[in-house]
């Protein structure tokens, strides 16, 4: 498990703008990619979060919020 986080930080390092001079010409678009990817799915989850801290004060949803 360790292994693979470890792999993953660092296809997206390699991804990252800083790291132009260092990728492989095969793979700089995959992990460019995979960077914007990641991004962007760090995007969601916060928008995610915020849309479900906002829905917590509506009656509606504040029995299932008493069981988190």
């Amino acid at each position: 498990m360790v292994r693979i986080l470890m792999a993953a930080a660092l296809l997206y390092g390699y991804g990252s703008p800083a790291a132009d001079g260092f990728r492989p010409r095969a793979l700089d678009r995959p992990l460019r990619d995979y960077h914007r990817a990641v991004d962007a799915a760090a995007g969601d989850v916060r928008r995610v979060l915020v849309l479900f801290d906002d829905a917590r004060s509506m009656r509606y949803l504040a029995p299932l919020t008493r069981a988190l």
